[in-house]
């Protein structure tokens, strides 16, 4: 190396070559001063030749290349951790990087060691939110058969892999090089990582549902059994000496610090700076990071990764809000949108495939190989354990590709063994590949065979019409999302009119959107963790409820469900409860809250989507709840008949009949006006245009109702001629109602809503339903939709009494104070 050239002029703001290290020939750089800003092109000076401006150009580059190569991946279901490998390779020696020119321009010697330390900040700083949102009791929760499954996917190519290598190296025989280098790898295939698989999880929307909740609990038991192995290979096979045990001891006291010191202390530092802020979701962010960085900077001084100890840290603090979700939130931006594409992408930049050479083709042929076996025995062992757990076939070999599924923690680790050389460039470059090829073909795979809805559409639909024809219980699936739904869920429960010859069973689900934790929770009420925030707020709502409750005791059952998920899946949550609990009705908001004055104060596209795929898979009726109850003055819970008149628009079709279904029983409740306002055609009144038997009948028996109860139940016929007379007609209710009920679907060529069909602002309510959304309407709507499916498969579980109830008679029925299900709590592992 030419060192007179660093007392010349100063063109690049590092210079590097060639010398002689302790056992081989290593590059050195040399960092010049006073090249970090550049002066500006108009005085001459060219800003790559500056730290500054050429980091700032990696991080574009990189980042836009790989959302470009993510745009490109995303129909076939890949996710963002594929696309900045595969950037890193495009920008890299395999590319782009194998011209010499570019490559000393976007990458040169000082500019890669810069932005290799920035992303390794990045990277520490991403497993610290990795660890926050873990929750490591979760593995106590692990049933056997998660257990079974995680130990056998990690066992089976473990030890069969080792074998295959043994196998090899006695027949063939292996160059030592190769040997050591498949050995390493097989640790490396074997493993799957709890943050990688709930990420993926999440990304393929199926977090919260039964595949999902069960690889979740094996990929915990899977990377336990890594860490074990890991511990014990590096105390009994590679440090043999006293030297070793001291490092394993040290690593352990670390950790012991880290859950005894650091914990208590930044829980005791949150608590604090909330009760002097009166807010609860505050958190002392820098004391967090500077402890963050004493546990890295420790975990180095041990002789590990610094991301060893910001990864347990994190695990070591409770997930959740306020700490995990805060620290995310305000983490994530950087970290990982930012820093960590960087270095994700740098594996990328550092695969070469023109270092492959001929006289290697033969050792490349042979770790591939070994590769291929390795993977090929963690699927065979994944689904022969899941079979045997008698998991359905699908299902299981669903799990299987999920455990074969690696991403971050993986990348992580195999940069870490090729910067200290443990393996060479050609395994780092099959294994790069490798990787990227299974966790391709298997993300593919899971999501063209798992359809987490096939439970409820291969069943039949519980409907209100069919439960009221054989007499059986009415069970309905209240959904919230904050206590400001609960009072009009109350005055929907309180009009259905419970007695205790006709009992209502509910359940209550609070939803709650998925932050600062990686793994969905679906639980009830009394097992939620006391500490979570989430859990005050779900007492509010269970408390109005069983307020509610003791004003009907021995008419009601209720209980109480929280479910914690993305947006995107929880719909999964629902569908899943309610065919559990036979749910006869779904009750969900709108994604519009109305303010005092009538008009739309929030609007909340996620909620939308919830409602959109529950309409979809809904294993019984759905419901969607306007709630205007601002509009009028909201109530006490506490307050008795707060809704005083009640009206169904009836058109005609199944929807229209089952919101009828639902009003015959309010038409009991003394207290109470019901109308029935039944809009026909002056061409239909020579002849009934009933489209079934079932919506005759439930007319005829509604007039009877109106003839017998004197004046509290009315039934109505608007003569329209089109949908203009229609529209009118429903314009003139006025502030007449405090609720209307209205089918979602109708005939639309009906001459009726002849019109009205043009144009939709929200398809999901159907024609008259959207057109209730407008803001001259003050009163609430109840828009319900029959679910289609096949005849009803229903015991007599539910069965209610024929007989009328005897005067003075106080006996609560028995079958209903035994209630299945109530006692029990829902089997999330089940396959």
């Amino acid at each position: 190396m030419d060192w007179s050239k660093f007392g010349s002029k100063q063109i690049n703001s590092s210079h590097w070559g060639k010398v002689h290290g302790p056992f081989m020939m290593e590059d050195l750089v040399c960092q010049n001063q006073n090249m970090m800003i550049s002066k500006g092109i108009f005085k001459n000076s060219n800003p790559l030749k500056y730290t500054t401006p050429l980091l700032f150009l990696q991080m574009s580059v990189i980042i836009i290349t790989s959302r470009l190569i993510f745009r490109f991946l995303q129909p076939f279901k890949q996710g963002m951790i594929s696309a900045q490998v595969l950037a890193g390779i495009v920008l890299g020696p395999s590319f782009l990087g194998h011209n010499v020119t570019y490559m000393n321009m976007f990458l040169p010697a000082g500019g890669k060691i810069t932005i290799q330390t920035l992303s390794n900040v990045g990277f520490i700083i991403h497993l610290f939110i990795l660890g926050l949102k873990i929750d490591a009791s979760i593995i106590k929760k692990a049933s056997s058969k998660a257990i079974l499954i995680g130990t056998a996917s990690y066992a089976f190519p473990f030890s069969l892999g080792h074998l295959t290598v043994f196998f090899i190296n006695t027949t063939v025989g292996l160059h030592r090089d190769v040997f050591h280098c498949a050995s390493t790898v097989i640790f490396l295939c074997s493993m799957t990582s709890f943050p990688v698989t709930t990420t993926v999880l999440a990304e393929l929307n199926i977090l919260n549902s039964e595949l999902g909740r069960l690889a979740t609990n094996c990929s915990m038991v899977c990377e336990a059994c890594s860490w074990f192995v890991a511990l014990a290979f590096n105390l009994y096979t590679r440090e043999r000496t006293i030297k070793g045990v001291w490092g394993i001891v040290m690593i352990g006291g670390l950790i012991g610090v880290i859950v005894g010191v650091f914990r208590p202390l930044i829980i005791y530092l949150t608590e604090r700076k909330s009760k002097s802020m009166n807010k609860k979701d505050i958190v002392p962010f820098f004391p967090v990071l500077l402890i963050l960085a004493i546990a890295s900077t420790s975990a180095e001084a041990m002789g590990v990764h610094a991301a060893f100890g910001a990864f347990w840290l994190g695990v070591s603090l409770p997930d959740g809000p306020p700490l995990g979700t805060e620290l995310a939130m305000k983490l994530e931006l950087v970290a990982s949108n930012m820093l960590l594409p960087c270095f994700i992408a740098i594996s990328g930049l550092q695969t070469n495939f023109f270092e492959i050479t001929e006289s290697h083709e033969n050792h490349v042929v042979l770790i591939e190989v070994i590769l291929l076996v390795t993977y090929g025995c963690k699927f065979l062992g994944t689904t022969a354990a899941s079979a045997y757990c008698q998991t359905q076939i699908g299902d299981a070999l669903c799990l299987a590709f999920l455990m074969c599924c690696q991403g971050i923690i993986e990348v992580y680790a195999i940069v870490v063994w090729k910067d200290a050389q443990v393996v060479d460039t050609e395994c780092f470059n099959l294994v790069i590949v490798t990787l990227l090829l299974v966790t391709g073909i298997s993300r593919y795979l899971v999501v063209y065979l798992y359809d987490p809805s096939k439970r409820y559409k291969c069943r039949s639909k519980r409907t209100i019409l069919n439960t009221r024809e054989r007499n059986l219980q009415l069970r309905l699936l209240l959904c919230m999302y904050n206590v400001e739904n609960v009072p009009s869920m109350v005055n929907l429960l309180e009009a259905t009119y419970p007695t205790r010859f006709n009992p209502i069973s509910f359940f209550t689900l609070h939803l709650v959107e998925l932050k600062g934790r990686s793994h969905a929770v679906l639980t009830p009420h009394h097992q939620m963790n006391k500490l979570d925030p989430n859990t005050a707020q779900s007492t509010y709502i269970v408390s109005a409820f069983q307020r509610f409750e003791q004003k009907y005791q021995g008419t009601l059952m209720a209980q109480h469900f929280t479910a914690a998920a993305p947006f995107s899946s929880i719909n999964n949550d629902v569908c899943t409860l309610a065919l559990d609990k036979k749910a006869t009705l779904i009750v969900i908001p709108f994604h519009k809250q109305y303010a005092i004055d009538g008009t739309v104060g929030q609007v909340n596209g996620p909620i939308r989507n919830i409602n959109l795929n529950v309409l979809e898979a809904a294993p019984c009726s759905v419901a969607i709840f306007i709630d205007r109850g601002e509009c009028k003055g909201r109530r006490s819970v506490l307050m008795t008949s707060t809704w005083k008149n009640v009206a169904v628009l009836f058109i005609g079709g199944r929807d229209d009949a089952e919101a009828l279904a639902l009003c015959m029983r309010m038409t009991e409740k003394p207290e109470l006006n019901v109308t029935v306002i039944h809009f026909r055609h002056k061409s239909s009144l020579q002849h009934e245009d009933y489209s079934e038997m079932a919506e005759y009948n439930l007319i005829n028996d509604f007039k009877s109702h109106a003839a017998a109860k004197n004046g509290k139940v009315h039934y109505i016929e608007e003569i329209v001629k089109d949908g203009v007379e229609t529209t009118q007609a429903i314009s003139s209710l006025g502030d007449a109602y405090d609720m209307v009920f209205v089918g979602r679907n109708h005939d639309l060529e009906s001459s009726v809503l002849y019109g009205l069909t043009d144009w939709s602002e929200c398809p999901e309510l159907g024609v008259i339903g959207d057109m209730l959304t407008a803001p001259e309407f003050h009163f609430s709507v109840l828009v319900v939709h029959q679910q289609q499916g096949g005849a009803l498969a229903m015991d007599d579980s539910y069965k209610l009494p024929v007989e009328d109830q005897k005067s003075g008679d106080t006996k609560i029925q028995e079958r209903f104070s035994v209630e299945e299900g109530f006692t029990t709590t829902i089997d999330l592992d089940r396959s």
